[in-house]
């Protein structure tokens, strides 16, 4: 097992090259997740009016999205 990440050189640093693999693929479905639950809910926006002020609302509300998105 290892970790996938873009091409940035930061993570040279911080991971052994041993558990690190710069491959597009492995970034691809994270960004397809995070695409789709920025998608969802509102408070997940980049420049947004809603946005959340509380970890525990933030939890709650994808807790709520994943349910949802698996019972259909």
């Amino acid at each position: 097992m290892g970790y996938g990440t873009d091409f940035i050189k930061t993570y040279e640093h911080l991971i052994s090259t041993a558990l690190h693999y710069q491959v597009k693929t492995f970034t691809t479905q994270i960004e397809s997740l995070n695409s789709r639950l920025r998608h969802y809910l509102t408070r997940l926006h980049c420049r947004t009016l809603c946005y959340s002020k509380s970890k525990r609302m933030l939890e709650i509300s994808l807790k709520l999205l994943i349910h949802k998105l698996n019972n259909t």
